[in-house]
């Protein structure tokens, strides 16, 4: 006998967004990311530079949806693999900005293509209507996640 049905599980949402995101992501980092040699984790961060340009590491770690010692990691290793560059912050000497180098924007520009057909390969599976209706309702609920993690402090 189980303690938890799997019918009660399959009620709890971030388990089953969990499970789609980990699909999702094993898909396109076996399909996309492997052959590049890229990690999901340095594209992330790698999207995120390319969408804001530059950041600091608690930005990027938040924009990138990481831990931010894992970020500081990841971030390293792409420097000294010539894909990412640091300086000191120009307000702050204590903070440092992280930028895309050139090779890292070109690995951007030959994956975004592939990122973009992969959404829009999911996209395809839903009606306009309702694919909009779903992204509202996330974006809905990851408000109400904002909202909550503000008001805890953490």
């Amino acid at each position: 006998m189980s303690l938890i049905p799997p019918s009660d599980v399959d009620q709890i949402l971030n388990i089953r967004i969990l499970r789609l995101a980990s699909k999702l992501t094993l898909i396109f980092q076996r399909e996309t990311l492997r052959p590049a040699g890229i990690k999901v984790q340095q594209w992330r961060i790698m999207v995120s530079l390319a969408q804001f340009d530059e950041l600091h590491l608690r930005s990027l770690a938040r924009h990138s949806s990481q831990d931010p010692a894992h970020t500081s990691r990841v971030v390293k290793s792409m420097i000294a693999a010539g894909w990412v560059n640091s300086r000191p912050d120009d307000h702050d000497q204590r903070r440092i900005q992280y930028t895309l180098t050139d090779d890292g924007l070109k690995i951007v520009k030959d994956i975004w293509p592939r990122a973009q057909q992969f959404a829009s390969d999911i996209a395809a599976l839903f009606e306009a209507d309702a694919f909009d209706q779903f992204k509202s309702m996330l974006d809905i609920a990851g408000a109400s996640c904002d909202a909550r993690l503000s008001n805890s402090g953490s």
